[in-house]
């Protein structure tokens, strides 16, 4: 949600912008000759019509005179009885208040005009207001309503076949996945929205997806597509008349070489938008120029600077009740007070960015984002059903087509032998000629149906795995991430506030706790980033030539302590075998598997650790005599979405992401993995590497 959410103008308000855009060529003049025309029109409704367009013209740069020319709209539609004019008067008054963040009445007169749009039934409209009214409320605290208010306003605009807006409601909803920090969903939506806004030759809502995707790339690391789409957006920016789309474009370029590291070039384009910050059009964008300005200063280590305008971006989003991005002001902002040596101050903005997140109830935007995947999933599970009832009646139709030229043919065979018993032979042939070709295009017509079918079923079944690979991801982070950090806040906090904790006996096992609670949150995080860098396709695979024994040396020696505490004996075999791989990875794999041999081995168990070859492929096995598993938890060991967590032998704790990377660094390599294992007789895990031809 860092680009600002898309707003709308109803559509027909353009009738008259159109008709005078070829003649008069740009805004100015198109409103002077708005202004002429009125002055002689008698018809009442087109007058409101006028009024309307001369509102939304003003709107891209003066606020007042837009609210001014709506307020007349609104009162000239109310004394004819002019529902529609009252309706869009009613949005454009909404988007002026908006515009000036003055919330309450925006909405206030948006519910209005979604009255109104109701009772005449004026779907179009309705998306409009729904989208806009969704928009608003995502300013505030109720961000689960607005999130419906979006998804209505696509559900419309689906279920109408109107593109009309469906680029605005694609755009917003990637911003809630962009809050969550899924981007690869929210990618997934900016690319519907540019591609709704290509297909109706929308120049300005084209500008705003682009810079939406080179944000979103930026997030991903992916810099090279990130400057793609910035550039894209910075072409298109002649042909809009809008400067809000022109602010966004430049941000996007200062958040571009903040986070490539060029400050001077940030520097350059921070100076463009400076001027904007005091002018009242633009009061929701000063927030983001002076957070971007925050940033740029705490790049250049010029903390206390740094400070004053993270202070100024956090005043104006309470002023204006824009809580979407607070919480990261206050990190940022903690990250200044660190740079100075404040850590007191450090800590109490971290405190304060928890509280700003924990207010927009991150976890209900998570429930209603699933809900929503839900319904696109039953979506498609209906769009199926009438596949195959279309299926059906095509064969329907197949059928009674078959049974007309059967009894056609009958009918000119009969007339054929009637009038010359002759010709009979050759126009059978004929005939059965056009029986074969009818057939074949039907059976053709049925197997690509059917085809369509297994692809819909398909599709089904990855969409469902998707979901529950998104879910365990987030119950990870939601619980197993969490415990560490409560223990650490927890006894941290003690310490802290009661000093006869530091001269105690216990002293030493608090602090051993804070040491295991901070390695386990750290090995975790590091597993979840690992896994998210193959998921995302950022991860680096570097195959080189090594020795596998040198892998199982560096790891018994890294794991000797924690096994003489079991007093398991660790073996390696001292044959040695070159293969051609990632180090790295293949380290991983190997240190994770030996960590879980001894966490499930017995005391005094033995672990072994061995290479041989197989073909053109060498298998690795680490085998220990311990606790073993059952035939349910080797189903499910390596799919995230029913992960294994269990306790080890000395009460050790897991999360199951470890086996689940292990399996995509083998696949990366070109190998396998696998187990055997039987309950109390201990496991024998395998994997296969490609040899080192040299």
């Amino acid at each position: 949600m860092r680009i600002h959410k898309k707003h709308i103008l109803l559509s027909l308000l353009f009738v008259f912008s159109f008709s005078f855009s070829s003649v008069f060529g740009n805004e100015t003049s198109q409103i002077d000759s708005l202004k002429t025309l009125v002055k002689t029109e008698t018809n009442a409704e087109i007058v409101v019509n006028i009024y309307l367009n001369l509102s939304d013209l003003y709107g891209y740069f003066n606020a007042d005179s837009s609210l001014k020319y709506a307020e007349k709209a609104l009162d000239l539609s109310k004394k004819i009885n002019y529902k529609y004019g009252e309706g869009t008067a009613l949005f454009l008054i909404s988007y002026v208040y908006d515009q000036l963040g003055d919330w309450l009445p925006a909405i206030s007169n948006l519910e209005q005009a979604i009255d109104i749009f109701t009772a005449t039934n004026d779907s179009l409209s309705l998306i409009g207001c729904y989208l806009n009214l969704g928009v608003l409320y995502s300013y505030g605290k109720d961000q689960v309503q607005a999130l419906k208010y979006i998804i209505k306003a696509k559900n419309i605009c689906e279920e109408t076949n109107e593109n009309y807006a469906l680029s605005e409601a694609y755009g917003n909803i990637a911003s809630y996945y962009e809050y969550l920090k899924e981007y690869r969903n929210s990618l997934r939506y900016y690319e519907k929205a540019l591609e709704v806004d290509k297909a109706t030759e929308n120049i300005g809502n084209q500008s705003l997806s682009h810079t939406s995707l080179g944000n979103n790339y930026l997030k991903l690391n992916r810099h090279e597509e990130a400057l793609f789409h910035l550039n894209e957006a910075r072409k298109l920016l002649p042909q809009v008349i809008d400067k809000q789309r022109e602010i966004e474009v430049i941000l996007g370029f200062i958040n571009y070489y903040l986070e490539t590291g060029d400050l001077e070039e940030a520097e350059t384009y921070s100076n463009k938008i400076t001027d904007y910050t005091d002018q009242n059009e633009f009061t929701k964008l000063a927030v983001e120029i002076n957070y971007v300005n925050g940033k740029y200063h705490l790049k250049k280590k010029d903390f206390r600077t740094a400070i004053i305008y993270y202070d100024k971006a956090i005043a104006l989003s309470r002023k204006l009740e824009k809580y979407d991005y607070l919480s990261d002001y206050f990190n940022e902002k903690a990250e200044a007070y660190a740079g100075l040596g404040q850590y007191e101050k450090a800590y109490e903005m971290i405190s304060k960015a928890k509280e700003a997140f924990e207010v927009l109830k991150p976890d209900e935007i998570v429930e209603a984002l699933g809900n929503f995947e839900a319904d696109e999933t039953s979506r498609a599970e209906r769009n199926k059903i009438i596949l195959e009832q279309q299926l059906a009646t095509a064969k329907t139709e197949s059928d009674q087509f078959k049974f007309r030229v059967k009894a056609a043919f009958a009918i000119i065979a009969l007339l054929i032998i009637l009038v010359a018993l002759s010709f009979f032979l050759i126009l059978r042939k004929k005939h059965t000629d056009e029986l074969k070709a009818n057939y074949n295009t039907i059976n053709r017509q049925k197997l690509l149906l059917e085809e369509n079918l297994v692809k819909l079923a398909e599709d089904e079944k990855n969409l469902k795995k998707l979901n529950a690979t998104k879910d365990k991801f987030f119950s990870i982070i939601a619980h197993d991430l969490k415990n560490p950090f409560n223990v650490l806040i927890g006894i941290s906090d003690l310490l802290r506030n009661e000093k006869e904790a530091q001269n105690s006996n216990d002293f030493g096992v608090l602090i051993d706790g804070m040491y295991q609670a901070a390695t386990s949150g750290y090995k975790l995080l590091e597993n979840l980033l690992e896994w998210s860098r193959t998921q995302t396709g950022t991860i680096k695979f570097e195959p080189q030539s090594f020795f596998i024994h040198k892998v199982f040396e560096t790891n018994k020696e890294l794991t000797l302590e924690v096994a003489k505490a079991k007093g398991v004996t660790i073996e390696v075999s001292e044959k040695k075998a070159m293969v051609y791989a990632d180090y790295d990875m293949v380290n991983f794999i190997v240190r994770n598997l030996l960590n879980n041999a001894i966490k499930f081995s017995n005391k005094n168990g033995n672990i072994e650790l061995f290479a041989k070859k197989d073909g053109e492929m060498l298998l690795v096995t680490v085998k220990d005599d311990g606790i073993g598993m059952t035939p349910e938890m080797i189903e499910n060991l390596f799919k995230i979405e029913n992960s294994v967590q269990r306790e080890g032998t000395a009460k050790e704790k897991g999360t199951g992401l470890g086996l689940i990377l292990c399996q995509e660094f083998v696949k990366i390599n070109g190998g396998n993995i696998w187990v055997d294992s039987e309950k109390d007789k201990g496991s024998s895990f395998q994997f296969s590497l490609p040899l080192s031809l040299s």
